[in-house]
């Protein structure tokens, strides 16, 4: 697939290594929605705006107050991601996964628009791996929204056949079906999921790795996507595994790793967001090949960087199993956790630092393999759609050290382009008594971080708190002051458990005596989402209250018991990890000495963390 931005350079260039310490760039999970697309539909174009006088594409407000993620606004994050990129002139850019919102042709090419301009006009290399949702189904299919935002306020559905949503008024666009790897990677094709001219090696699991005979040609030649199949497990059917690796500067190695595993179900697919909890199995092929990269890798003197969708190692600050206890084994995402013996392989086979996305989250982790030493680290890449929505920035110094700096978007040109289209769909739930209606208060947002805050917050009152959480624990956190809590760590379990079912019996039935009331579960959120980011949300007098509460529970003893008052120390105990968690936000990763050290406000000044 010889293209004409493969031919732009015809030899290798190694410039940027030489200008310049080397930086790449992670963005996921943008989840591109076309908010302008062109339907071809003759049912439905999308919304008029007077303001920009175009139609508009875009999903409800309520529908977006009810996903973890956002449609509509995260269009005009990733332009200014883009253009912050732009101006730190950092040419290296990775999207590891859930590029799209489902991978429909009208998003994709969207996305292959928005990275060739980029690509022509500055100079940008970008490096894609596959997400869940990009593709949903391995060879595509039959897809459609019922929640695209129609004039009056009401919901609209869009999809590939009339009959896709039996119960509802459909607007026919073969736009909004799902695309899969053949059409994806075609459109996409210049983008790290074939070989490129410039780039001085490219290699994917179904070849030999030679790197001394590399010749670009025949790379392309064997690059094809029908020579890149593995069967499913208990299957003879094929599907395609798009992983590859790839030196676009001298020295440095991009492993790209497609996580995704698909069931046949069938004339159909059923796709698994797991990860590689799946795929460490489902895929045993890839993990062999995986082994065989980190090899020839250390034996060559490059640095390899790996990336996927899917993260490597646990991202709650080794406090799953206990969220597991507390909240169930279903709830909190929690089957997405990579297991120790996941992690194990994987560490095992020679990866040691990993970027992922797909779990909307800033953190990062640390695996230690018992048997080998060996130190894996995983950086959760947040998302654009999401609080906190940020990208990460990867500085090479020297070829084991690893400086990590995460850029928070806190303004977004043009973030609030829709939110008078918003306001008439608030006028449409009011005048239909609809009881999912939305508080308009996230329209006040000050900028893009309030915006995605906000969204948060709403999101945890609506749909976590009701779906996550035992309901009397989240009814008593809602509940304690601080003068509470400091009674509450000074009482046995009996006297506490009392204590704490009298505070559930007077559930707003009192005034709340301070601040610090009600505020518990929302910094429990800006810390598992955020982390440091989150963590510099919390005000400094709540963050020196913790400190010295933490120190105040050591003498309650975790109990497996599902008694309010065990529950609340199971809580604190979680909360603890998560406040004291490894850094995330400006750090050094230095593989040579096996340390994480943190950047403290002075960019001079590393504070090491030690490992766990």
């Amino acid at each position: 697939m010889l293209t004409a931005a493969s031919l732009r350079m015809l030899a290798p260039s190694s410039s940027l290594a030489q200008s310049r310490e080397i930086e790449v760039a992670f963005l996921s999970d943008i989840h591109l929605q076309d908010v302008y697309a062109t339907l071809h539909s003759a049912d439905f174009k999308g919304v008029f705006h007077p303001k920009t006088g175009k139609y508009a594409t875009i999903r409800s407000m309520k529908s977006q107050l009810n996903s973890t993620r956002l449609f509509n606004e995260n269009y005009f994050a990733f332009i200014q991601a883009l253009e912050d990129l732009k101006h730190k002139g950092i040419r290296l850019v990775v999207l590891p996964g859930d590029f799209t919102d489902d991978g429909q042709p009208m998003n994709v090419l969207a996305l292959q628009g928005i990275l060739e301009r980029y690509a022509e006009a500055c100079g940008m290399r970008f490096f894609l791996t596959t997400g869940n949702h990009d593709p949903v189904k391995p060879y595509g299919g039959i897809g459609g929204k019922k929640d695209f935002l129609a004039a009056d306020g009401s919901e609209q559905a869009i999809a590939g056949d009339a009959d896709f949503f039996p119960s509802e008024k459909v607007a026919v666009s073969s736009q909004i079906n799902y695309w899969g790897y053949e059409e994806i990677t075609h459109a996409l094709s210049d983008f790290g999921f074939f070989p490129a001219a410039q780039d001085l090696f490219w290699a994917h699991p179904f070849q030999e790795l030679d790197v001394d005979g590399y010749d670009f040609r025949r790379a392309m030649e064997n690059s094809r996507l029908d020579q890149r199949l593995y069967k499913t497990e208990n299957s003879e059917k094929l599907v395609p595994d798009a992983s590859y690796v790839v030196e676009p500067v001298a020295r440095v190695w991009l492993l790209a790793l497609d996580g995704n595993v698909y069931t046949p179900s069938g004339a159909n697919w059923s796709g698994s967001s797991v990860g590689f909890n799946q795929a460490v199995t489902a895929k045993r092929h890839q993990l062999e090949w995986i082994k065989k990269v980190a090899l020839e890798a250390a034996k060559r003197g490059k640095t390899l960087i790996s990336f996927s969708h899917y993260p490597l190692v646990d991202f709650h600050d080794t406090a799953s199993d206990a969220m597991k206890s507390l909240f169930g084994e279903q709830k909190f995402q929690l089957a997405r956790v990579p297991s120790p013996e996941t992690s194990s392989e994987y560490a095992k086979a020679g990866i040691r630092i990993h970027f992922a996305g797909h779990m909307h989250i800033n953190d990062t982790g640390m695996f230690k393999e018992a048997v080998s030493g060996k130190t894996l680290y995983n950086v959760q890449v947040p998302s654009l759609a999401a609080f906190p929505p940020a990208y990460k920035i990867l500085t090479l110094p020297e070829p084991e050290t690893m400086e990590i700096s995460t850029i928070q978007l806190e303004t977004v040109d043009r973030m609030d382009e829709f939110f008078d289209l918003y306001r008439v769909e608030q006028q449409w739930l009011l005048q239909t008594d609809d009881p999912k209606r939305w508080n308009p208060r996230i329209l006040d947002a000050r900028d893009y971080l309030d915006y995605t805050r906000n969204h948060l917050l709403q999101l945890t009152e609506s749909r976590f708190i009701p779906t996550d959480w035992p309901e009397n624990l989240a009814a008593v956190l809602q509940e304690l002051s601080q003068m509470d809590l400091e009674r509450w760590a000074g009482m046995g379990s009996e006297d506490g458990e009392n204590f704490l079912m009298k505070k559930l019996e007077e559930t707003n039935q009192t005034e709340r005596p301070d601040d610090f009331q009600g505020k518990l579960i929302e910094d429990f959120y800006l810390l598992k989402n955020g982390d440091e980011l989150g963590k510099n949300l919390i005000p400094a007098v709540r963050l020196r209250f913790y400190e010295s509460f933490f120190l105040k529970l050591l003498h309650k003893p975790l109990s497996e018991s599902q008694v309010l008052d065990a529950q609340l120390v199971r809580f604190f105990s979680i909360f603890k990890q998560l406040y004291h968690s490894l850094p995330s936000d400006h750090f050094l990763i230095d593989l040579r000495q096996e340390e994480i050290r943190r950047f403290e406000k002075k960019p001079s000044s590393l504070e090491t963390t030690p490992q766990r």
